[in-house]
């Protein structure tokens, strides 16, 4: 749908919620919320159509709206998958994928009053294309069997914002970096854990943990406090002077083998670092 969040209209959506709602006060007050109007230069502008955006109540309503096709499509025998206003119709053959097409664009269009967005509605063969994309997930047949991968445009967005949160500017102290990097790792495994992406999650995985070996060694600074900290952590003198007053650049020095035992994935666990192949795997278990 194009911007489905606001055109939603007002008159249908009220008929809709008094199906269900007996109160008529509930309904009177959900129609103010819709009629409150939005603030646009310091200046109020009536809504006659749409549901705020960012408010609690906003997707409960949109869903109420859309339950009508949900249902309408469901009494005409045809599988329907919809999450807020992305919906994906099945059909047996290409033809009839074709019919519904139309017939959900003028359901949608007439019954509904929404604008269907024409770029990206269209009909696919499910297994015909490599991947077939749906809530950042990319769906297919490899051979016989079907899988549910995580699409290569959400793992660049997820990798990304581990970047962006593990940089050597926002690690001046690398707990609160910790901390936000499992906080967002944490949300993202849980929808995406259905996935299968082991050998992926290990790349990013160890990916991860360099990045963290840099940003600790980046905090480390001089060469003296470096010293000091590998031989606390087990590295012989003599190797840990050569690496403390290494020239090489962070990225390159947080890969050498001394650094990597000091800063070992135990340690750094302890620490506060979210191990991402773990999740993964207690996250995964359950499907």
């Amino acid at each position: 749908m194009s911007k489905y969040f606001d055109t939603l209209n007002h008159e249908i959506l009220i008929n809709l919620l008094r199906k269900n709602v007996k109160d008529e006060r509930v309904v009177q007050l959900i129609k103010r919320y819709l009629k409150s109007g939005v603030m646009e230069n310091g200046v109020v502008i009536d809504t006659e159509e749409g549901s705020p955006q960012g408010g609690n109540l906003s997707p409960l309503l949109a869903n109420v709206y859309l339950n009508e096709f949900d249902q309408e499509f469901l009494k005409r025998g045809v599988p329907c998958i919809r999450y807020a206003d992305d919906i994906v119709l099945l059909a047996k053959s290409g033809r009839a994928s074709e019919r519904l097409l139309e017939s959900s664009t003028k359901y949608l269009e007439k019954r509904l009053k929404l604008t269907v967005n024409r770029e990206k509605s269209r009909t696919v063969s499910v297994f015909a294309i490599r991947n077939f994309k749906f809530l950042g997930f990319a769906l297919g047949r490899n051979g016989k069997a079907t899988y549910v991968r995580v699409h290569s445009k959400s793992w660049k967005k997820f990798k990304s914002r581990l970047k962006e949160l593990s940089s050597r500017k926002r690690c001046q102290s690398i707990k609160p970096s910790l901390e936000k990097i499992k906080v967002y790792a944490r949300g993202w495994l849980n929808y995406y854990g259905i996935a299968s992406m082991k050998s992926n999650i290990d790349d990013i995985n160890g990916w991860l943990y360099h990045r963290i070996r840099m940003c600790i060694w980046k905090q480390w600074k001089k060469p003296r406090t470096k010293y000091k900290n590998l031989v606390k952590l087990g590295i012989p003198e003599h190797y840990a002077s050569t690496i403390a007053n290494s020239r090489r650049k962070y990225w390159y020095i947080s890969n050498n083998k001394a650094v990597i035992w000091a800063l070992n994935k135990e340690r750094l666990i302890n620490s506060g670092f979210y191990d991402l192949a773990t999740a993964y795997q207690s996250v995964h278990v359950n499907y």
